[in-house]
């Protein structure tokens, strides 16, 4: 058995730490300011850029200087300028413009939730009145509305799975459980002309939805269904059943529950596909933290959800009845995929 070597810290990475709030603040209120967008023509002053936001001069140049310390602006002589890739990811017309992950994974909820992460951790899960899975809880509105930051290859890495397999099939009628924004279903429904989406979610999050389908020239395929994902009936039965970053919500018991529920809507020979974060058999804390900072968030704002294995992901949907679960991913895309089929 080998061990790697233990890692080692400073003051100077603690301090780091302690302070990582600062450099949100500073990302959220360059986003806010949409202080990139006049860069995206060239280099500027600080006099210029606080002239064309209305703020006071000193707090732009403290600013600006803080953006460069961070590797956010590029700084020369008395102008500051995009770094590279900023103007896909800075520039609020760039092609994966971060600002709407911002004002999500930045936002005043999750950052009051993280204040009671001590509870959470004394209490094993939320202690919050108002959380993640209350009914119609208007976060999930924004989550649904910022959609421009989503491009992270999942819709896309689904679609090259689903299309081909859809091809052969006599209909190609699609349940986007927990839709939310309807990327998901979107993207394949773009690619296979026959694909008909119907989208469940809390009515209040459905709205959004729609005038994304609309937007994207799918209203006339798209239908909704509003309600609890675990009680509501779900019709159907479906060729395909998607269920995206949802299982993580959950303990693996209700995880499996819900997946038995979409199970009764997925026809014989059919599909379900599957999203969500993940950890290897050989992903350590050191080297693979994201899912492991990401089951914190899960801690604070759910009583049970954590980032599951996925070899949990895979026995979940053998146990709700699904056969040969397989598992893909992409380079682009942050989360993995599990496909499996209804027998």
């Amino acid at each position: 058995m080998t061990h790697s070597t233990p890692p080692s810290i400073d003051t100077r990475q603690l301090h780091d730490i302690a302070r990582g709030y600062v450099k949100t603040a500073l990302l959220r209120t360059a986003f806010e300011l949409r202080l990139f967008d006049p860069l995206a023509d060239g280099p500027r002053t600080a006099a210029e850029l606080a002239a064309d936001k209305d703020v006071h001069p000193r707090g732009m140049r403290i600013l600006l200087d803080a953006l460069a310390a961070i590797g956010l602006l590029h700084n020369v002589d008395d102008t500051y300028a995009l770094p590279d890739g900023g103007h896909s990811l800075l520039v609020s017309s760039g092609s994966q413009f971060f600002g709407g992950a911002v004002r999500l994974g930045a936002s005043d909820w999750e950052w009051d939730a993280q204040k009671h992460l001590i509870d959470a951790v004394r209490h094993g899960g939320t202690v919050a009145e108002t959380h993640a899975l209350t009914p119609q809880f208007d976060y999930w509105e924004e989550f649904a509305t910022n959609t421009s930051w989503f491009n992270n290859g999942a819709a896309e890495l689904m679609a090259d799975q689903l299309v081909p397999w859809a091809r052969n099939r006599e209909s190609v009628d699609v349940l986007d459980i927990a839709c939310s924004h309807g990327s998901y279903g979107f993207a394949f429904a773009q690619r296979e002309p026959r694909a008909t989406i119907t989208g469940l979610d809390w009515p209040n999050v459905l709205e959004i939805t729609r005038r994304h389908a609309e937007r994207l020239g799918l209203a006339d395929r798209f239908r909704t269904l509003s309600g609890d994902m675990f009680k509501t009936p779900l019709g159907g039965p479906y060729d395909i059943v998607m269920l995206t970053n949802v299982l993580h919500h959950f303990s693996q018991e209700e995880a499996t529950e819900l997946l038995k529920h979409a199970a009764t809507a997925v026809k014989p020979g059919g599909r379900i596909a599957v999203v969500g974060h993940t950890t290897d058999e050989d992903d350590t804390p050191h080297t693979n933290p994201l899912p492991y900072m990401f089951s914190v968030i899960m801690l604070v704002q759910t009583h049970d959800g954590e980032t599951h294995s996925v070899e949990t992901y895979k026995r979940m949907l053998t146990d709700a009845g699904f056969s040969n679960p397989t598992d893909h991913s992409a380079e682009k895309a942050m989360h993995r995929l599990f496909l499996a089929d209804r027998p």
